[in-house]
């Protein structure tokens, strides 16, 4: 693209502008990024099908008002001498003088009105008593209203005759970042064309056609960086370059731009995944450290690591959606494979709910060294199939029993054999699935499990032969776990059971295997311990088949539900309530007290 490539104009932009003013675009030819409204508007006015009024929605800086301008020469050239134009076109010529006086900004028939500075009534019926009159010059008389959501309710209403129904000369071009607080009545009088946020590429690519033109040296990494500074702004990214070659006097590199914006370095970033991954805490507190050293923008630092994130979630989803140009290209490979998914969005998450939390910290560097430690501490497990074991006692000599009170007796299926070597190990094996029961069968068993059960938690009180897979819930309900630990406890089913020199190895089945913390595995250990006085060892594995202590619960309060509906239906009490005040009983809102 040469240098004059953004205008048709012979004069190129007038020098010591801004570049987002000095490299506006003059026609629909040079607008980027907005190919979707370009397509619309050139082909209605080439077919000369043109409505009344346009509404443009969008963020800051992506085109609004831009295309409005280019729209209103659209509108109102009239060509050269040589070619002259006498209808609406596509491709104003940008040299007569309709063009070249919108432009500049003096076109008579071309209005622009701020809604933020002119909101009121007042300022809307001023307005529209100029629109009565024809156009002084030109073919039209356009109306550009800019963040149009700002007006108010009396003066969107005094509007709304002239904009449903405007004189053939009048047309109204209405633009806003905030589309939801305009009237329905406004939008359906209107054609909405809702622009994108320009892709950081896109952004890229136009800037070193500015730069050049400039001819200003810059590095690639400074301008992607910009890029991505500027969120999707392409306005931000020509006023952030102006800001870039005063800081840098001309010379754009990477690291004069990133010590400007305070952004973060990406080798930062893949430092502290690495720690993550390996679980370093140290390295973590180091990194943040550095940061704070360095004075970088720890709310722009999350930001950064939410994006670097979200590629590394996509390359282990897609692999091909990496692209070879990005220089952190490898190591978002590399880390796709040395992470594992529940890990990606485990950060990711804390990462973009942690921006708030940055306000509340007593510092932003404490904040984000939180934010840190919380990915750390949260991290998922390794996999399904884990073992912990309650922390065996060391051996000590015997206490002395109080006088008067006898020892309890160890339970036989406890006492170690002599020959303990050549003792075979017995295995208790179960079923994966418990199939469904009727409310009588299930009442029945309850009643034996029940009464089999002891009814406190002392050492030794239990022996193994009560551990069945119908018991595993009173099991589980004596143990009256708390917290994470009781919810995982509920939301198991057991398997089996070996009773092997002196320790028992216990495998558990789970239907939510992110209950199954080592915490959790370790703290149900312990209470299996003091409840049979035995070490247990447990193995999780996870399946959506069986029946958990969960799932026994909820049928049983079904069960006690249903037969207390229809036991409420048919009470003489309620019936006559019915029949004398018209009382209704509320679906669902019967429950048992237990």
């Amino acid at each position: 693209m040469s240098d004059n490539s953004l205008f048709e104009s012979s004069e190129l932009p007038t020098p010591g502008l801004a570049l987002a003013r000095k490299w506006r675009p003059r026609n629909f030819a040079s607008l980027i990024g907005q190919d979707h409204v370009v397509q619309a508007l050139s082909h209605a006015l080439d077919q000369n099908r043109l409505h009344h009024a346009w509404l443009f929605t969008g963020t800051r800086g992506v085109g609004k008002t831009t295309i409005s301008r280019i729209l209103a020469k659209s509108l109102n050239c009239t060509g050269t001498l040589d070619n002259p134009i006498t209808q609406p076109t596509s491709t104003p010529c940008g040299q007569c003088a309709a063009c070249t006086e919108i432009d500049a900004g003096r076109f008579v028939d071309y209005v622009e009105m701020d809604a933020a500075s002119n909101r009121g009534i007042g300022d809307m019926i001023s307005l529209l008593e100029k629109a009565v009159y024809g156009p002084t010059s030109g073919r039209f008389k356009v109306f550009m209203i800019d963040e149009v959501h700002m007006l108010t309710n009396q003066a969107f209403n005094s509007m709304l005759k002239t904009l449903e129904e405007p004189p053939p000369h009048m047309k109204f071009i209405l633009a806003t970042t905030d589309p939801q607080k305009i009237p329905v009545t406004v939008l359906s009088r209107c054609l909405q064309f809702n622009l994108k946020q320009m892709p950081s590429s896109l952004i890229v690519n136009h800037l070193k056609t500015v730069l050049a033109a400039e001819q200003i040296q810059v590095h690639e990494g400074a301008l992607r960086i910009i890029a991505k500074s500027a969120r999707g702004s392409m306005r931000d990214a020509l006023s952030l370059t102006d800001q870039s070659i005063a800081y840098s006097s001309g010379n754009m590199t990477e690291e004069s731009v990133r010590k400007m914006l305070g952004s973060l370095d990406d080798r930062y970033l893949i430092r502290m995944i690495d720690a993550l991954a390996s679980k370093n805490g140290k390295d973590l507190i180091d990194i943040s450290s550095e940061m704070g050293l360095m004075s970088i923008s720890f709310t722009t630092a999350l930001q950064d690591l939410a994006s670097l994130l979200q590629k590394i979630a996509m390359a282990q989803v897609i692999p091909e959606s990496v692209l070879e140009e990005w220089p952190e290209a490898q190591d978002i490979v590399r880390l796709a494979n040395l992470i594992s998914k529940e890990e990606v969005q485990l950060f990711y998450q804390i990462a973009i709910t942690s921006r708030t939390d940055l306000l509340l910290a007593p510092e932003e560097e404490t904040g984000f060294m939180m934010t840190l430690l919380r990915m750390l501490a949260f991290m998922p497990d390794d996999g399904l199939s884990q073992s912990a074991s309650a922390p065996s006692a060391p051996s000590a000599p015997p206490s002395p029993t109080p006088q008067g009170l006898s020892k309890p007796k160890v339970p036989a299926a406890l006492s170690k054999p002599s020959n303990l070597s050549a003792a075979p190990a017995r295995t208790t094996s179960i079923p994966s699935t418990i199939p469904s029961a009727s409310r009588a069968d299930v009442s029945s068993a309850l009643n034996v499990v029940s009464s089999s059960v002891p009814k406190n938690l002392s050492a030794g009180a239990a022996s193994l032969e009560e551990l069945t897979p119908q018991s595993w819930r009173d099991t589980v309900k004596k143990l009256a776990l708390k917290g994470l630990e009781g919810q995982f406890a509920l939301q198991t089913a057991l398997i089996s059971y070996q009773d092997k020199s002196g320790t028992v190895f216990i495998k558990l089945a789970t239907d939510i295997p992110q209950l199954a913390t080592p915490s959790s595995i370790q703290i149900l250990a312990e209470g299996l311990q003091t409840y049979f006085n035995i070490p247990f060892k447990i193995t999780i594995e996870k399946s959506t088949e069986v029946v958990t202590v969960a799932h026994l619960e909820a049928e049983d309060q079904a069960i006690a539900k249903t037969a207390l509906e229809k036991t409420v239906s048919v009470d003489p009490f309620l019936e006559q309530l019915k029949q004398e005040i018209g009382v209704t009983v509320i679906e669902g809102s019967i429950r048992p007290l237990s």
